[in-house]
C-alpha cells in the first residue's frame, strides 16, 4: 500500500517555509493581534530560543542519535564582536583548525566585521585564538546549542520513551500495520466557502497512520516554559484550535486524492505538552470535526460562552483586505462617524 508520505512534498524544510502558500501561523497570528498584523503577516519571522529548543527535543525524541548529525554541543561564552568574526571566517576558511587559517583570510575577514580596526593583526589573532574551540564547532556548519539545552531536551525525551501512554504515540518503528509518519510535508489547493481557490500547506509533527484499524491520529508535539497543566489556556491564547482545524481540513483532502486512503478516519488530534520546568507531560484532546466545532471554536460555562471564528473565515478577511488595500478594519468607516456602541458589541 502506498504510503501517505509518497504524497507529501518531501523537500527540505526551509523550502517547505519558502513555498508562498497560506499556513496556519500565518492566519494565527492575524487571529491574535486581529487588523494591526496585516501588515506583517508575510515578514520572515526568526526563531525564538524557545522555538529552537523545541526542535532540538523534536530532533531528539523523532531521530535519536541522528540528532548528532544536524547539532553540535558547546557550552563557552562568546562576546558578539568575536562571534561574529569567526563565524564568518567559517565562510572563508578550509580548516576546523583555527591555528591553521591563513593571514590573509584573518584580515580580511577582521576587516569586514570591523573587528578592532585599529588593532595589528597578531593582536587580533592572539584575542580571537581565546576563543578557537568555539571557530572549530562553528566550522562544522551544525546547530550550535548549550549542554543545558541538550540534557535537557535528552531527559526529556527519555520521559517519552519510557512512558507507557508516550511511549505508543511517539514511535519510531514502522510495521506493516502502523506506520510513524514525522512531519510530513502537505500542500493543496484548497476551496474557501466563498469560491476562492487558494494554496494552502501543512506540516504535522507526527501522523499516526494505522492501516489495520484504518485510522489516522495527528499529533502536534509543544514545549513550553509553563507546567503542562496550564496549557488549556495557552492553547486558547495561541488558537492552536486553527492548527487542528486547518490540518485535518488539508488532511480530509490528501486523503480524497487516493482511493487507497478514501475511508480512512482522521481522529481527534492529540496536544501533547511538557515543560522544562517539571517535565511532566500531559496530553490533551481536540476534535475540530464535531457539531459544536466545526463552525469555529466554541467553548463556555455558566457565566459566559466563548466563539471565535474558523481559519477559513479568518482568511477570507485576510484576502480581503490585502485585495483592497484596507485601511482600517471591517465594519469601520473613514466617510463618517463610527456608532461605538455597536462597534463594541462585536
Amino acid at each position: 500500500m502506498k504510503s501517505l508520505r509518497e504524497l507529501s512534498l518531501n523537500i527540505p524544510e526551509q523550502d517547505y517555509h519558502n513555498l508562498p502558500a497560506w499556513s496556519y501561523s500565518i492566519i494565527a497570528k492575524y487571529a491574535r493581534d486581529g487588523f494591526s498584523a496585516i501588515s506583517t503577516l508575510h515578514d520572515k519571522v526568526s526563531p525564538t530560543p524557545a522555538m529552537e529548543f523545541g526542535s532540538l527535543f523534536d530532533s531528539i525524541l523523532t531521530k535519536g542519535k541522528q540528532t548528532l548529525e544536524e547539532y553540535a554541543i558547546y557550552d563557552g561564552e562568546v562576546p558578539q564582536a568575536e562571534k561574529r568574526a569567526l563565524d564568518l571566517m567559517t565562510l572563508y576558511a578550509d580548516t576546523p583548525d583555527f591555528d591553521k587559517v591563513s593571514d590573509e583570510v584573518i584580515a580580511m575577514v577582521c576587516e569586514g566585521v570591523q573587528y578592532y580596526p585599529k588593532w595589528g593583526l597578531e593582536a587580533k589573532k592572539k584575542h580571537l585564538a581565546e576563543y578557537k574551540d568555539y571557530y572549530s564547532v562553528a566550522f562544522s556548519k551544525k546547530k550550535i546549542v548549550s549542554k543545558k539545552d541538550w540534557d535537557d531536551a535528552v531527559q526529556m525525551a527519555r520521559i517519552f520513551r519510557n512512558d507507557p501512554y508516550l511511549s505508543k504515540i511517539f514511535g519510531t518503528k514502522n510495521t506493516p500495520e502502523i506506520e510513524y509518519l514525522y512531519q510530513c510535508q502537505f500542500q493543496v489547493k484548497y476551496v474557501l466557502p466563498n469560491g476562492q481557490a487558494v494554496d494552502v500547506k501543512i506540516m504535522p509533527d507526527l501522523l499516526v497512520v494505522n492501516h489495520k484499524e484504518k485510522t489516522i491520529q495527528p499529533v502536534d508535539l509543544k514545549t513550553s516554559g509553563m507546567p503542562a497543566y496550564e496549557f488549556p489556556d495557552h492553547w486558547v491564547k495561541m488558537r492552536y484550535d486553527l492548527q487542528a482545524s486547518c490540518y485535518v481540513d488539508v488532511l480530509v483532502e490528501v486523503l480524497g486524492q487516493t482511493e487507497e486512503y478514501s475511508d480512512y478516519t482522521i481522529l481527534p488530534y492529540l496536544f501533547t505538552d511538557i515543560s522544562r520546568t517539571d517535565m511532566v507531560p500531559l496530553t490533551f484532546e481536540y476534535d475540530p470535526t464535531s457539531i459544536t466545532q466545526a463552525n469555529g471554536l466554541s467553548f463556555g460555562n455558566e457565566y459566559k460562552t466563548y466563539t471565535y471564528k474558523n481559519w477559513q473565515s479568518l482568511l477570507q478577511e485576510i484576502l480581503s483586505y490585502e485585495e483592497s488595500n484596507a485601511t482600517v478594519p471591517i465594519g469601520m468607516t473613514t466617510e463618517g462617524p463610527n456608532d461605538l456602541l455597536s462597534l463594541l458589541k462585536k
